[in-house]
């Protein structure tokens, strides 16, 4: 068949995530995330499942247009809802929360421009929680991206080229968070390293690359 126009030529991420007790907060978190974006990275639909403690908390289908986004979500907390928000302009990125997609903000820095830390005003999320713990509802937040630089890091998958980028997100949410950082191929934004400080005092790597 003929290709989509660039806009729609989909990509098709699937993350499964496991977050034990105490990481982030107190509870576990299962999350399976299948999420589709264009060729430039923005988000075409994304389909959201979690479970907390063991239980369902809630499952939603998110569906982008350059005009709008939908949201149908059923949660334990809220029930069924709906929701549609009219946009100026197309959506550049989703935050579903599995690192994986974490990376997928970072296509919205433009290195043509002269600054190292840009603002980005208009991030979607499925949830405001830290580990992604709610919802899926749609929100948004503004959030400060900064460029490092390129560095050549080693993890257990080996040994990779990779752009550095860090999360300036102190404030954005619905308490403190820790400022991220976050290494990726570049151009192909496959995640290689995520640390993030303050009280979650994590790091991730990537273990496996084919």
């Amino acid at each position: 068949p003929p290709l989509l126009p660039a806009r729609r030529r989909p990509t098709h991420p699937e993350a499964r995530c496991e977050i034990e007790p105490d990481v982030v907060a107190p509870r576990s978190v299962l999350r399976e995330v299948t999420y589709s974006t264009d060729s430039r990275y923005r988000p075409i639909d994304c389909y959201n499942r979690l479970h907390s403690n063991g239980k369902f908390l809630g499952a939603g289908w998110m569906r982008f247009t350059d005009t709008e986004i939908e949201c149908e979500s059923y949660s334990a907390v809220h029930g069924r809802l709906s929701q549609r928000i009219a946009l100026m302009e197309p959506a550049r990125s989703l935050g579903s929360h599995p690192l994986s997609c974490d990376v997928l903000h970072l296509p919205r820095f433009d290195h043509q421009r002269s600054e190292k830390i840009q603002r980005q005003p208009d991030v979607w999320m499925t949830s405001l929680e830290h580990d992604g713990c709610s919802g899926p509802l749609l929100a948004k937040i503004g959030l400060d991206i900064e460029y490092c630089g390129r560095e050549t890091i080693t993890v257990p998958a080996g040994t990779f080229a990779s752009d550095h980028y860090r999360f300036l997100l102190a404030g954005t949410l619905e308490r403190e968070h820790p400022t991220e950082d976050l290494w990726c191929m570049p151009d192909s934004y496959v995640l290689v390293k995520v640390t993030v400080g303050g009280y979650m005092a994590a790091s991730f790597d990537l273990v496996e690359f084919e």
